[in-house]
């Protein structure tokens, strides 16, 4: 759930970085914005770098959004071998289905959908040759005048030459607070259930940090941890939004 400071003269702005929970807010008919950064991620021995994490936001009406993931370079080492390389982009839509009236207290939550879709578009060792479609479904309740909770429930597909056509769930809950004019904090868990018989559900946990520059840019940082028998396993994280 995106965290953002108050603006006399426009409104919050509101990121879908950097926790795994999407917002159910859409960007505004004209309006840019472009959210990026770098994680890395330790997991057992193998290390993983993602440069990029571009997610470019195009206001397409009063309740709808364009997305654009241009891809990102990713860089993986392991005792298997080294590779590096940009992974496939993605094309998708934000629709907003449900906004309530103000952002009082309500049992009643915003809500929208995501659907996109991957495009083979990346280097060999990362490229996918079929389309990996996923649809997000995003609520969010205003608990306080500074807090706030959402969730996501998602559905993907991918397709892997081992074991075709799948479908994983995915779910997450995210806890944001605005501690001060310009700061803010989150806090969340998600986690993953492939429907194969031999690979296991995965779960994490994930806190950090949104501080705005000015009205249209924001800093983050980010850190998290995994809860599957797996050791070491972390990741970290900063970024970077700006709207136009």
């Amino acid at each position: 759930m995106g965290c953002a400071t108050a603006n006399p003269s426009r409104e919050p702005l509101t990121s879908d970085r950097p926790d795994f929970t999407e917002s159910t807010a859409t960007m505004k008919r004209g309006e840019v914005q472009l959210e990026g950064g770098d994680t890395f991620e330790h997991v057992t021995s193998v290390k993983t770098n993602t440069i990029g994490e571009l997610l470019l936001r195009i206001g397409l009406g009063s309740r709808a959004e364009l997305r654009i993931e241009p891809g990102s370079y990713t860089t993986v080492r392991s005792p298997d071998g080294d590779a590096s390389g940009w992974v496939d982009a993605a094309l998708g839509t934000k629709v907003r289905l449900y906004e309530p009236r103000d952002e009082k207290p309500s049992i009643v939550p915003a809500v929208s959908l995501i659907v996109l879709t991957s495009v083979p578009t990346g280097t060999a060792e990362f490229r996918q040759t079929k389309l990996q479609p996923e649809a997000k479904l995003a609520a969010e309740w205003t608990l306080s005048n500074r807090i706030g909770v959402a969730t996501n429930v998602n559905v993907s597909r991918p397709r892997d030459d081992e074991n075709g056509r799948y479908t994983v769930f995915e779910g997450s809950v995210s806890f944001g607070f605005d501690l001060t004019s310009r700061l803010g904090a989150y806090t969340e868990v998600f986690g993953f259930a492939p429907q194969l018989s031999k690979v296991g559900h995965s779960r994490y946990g994930n806190t950090g940090l949104t501080f705005s520059l000015t009205p249209d840019y924001q800093l983050d940082l980010r850190g998290g941890m995994g809860f599957n028998g797996a050791h070491p396993d972390y990741f970290v994280g900063a970024g970077l939004v700006h709207r136009w």
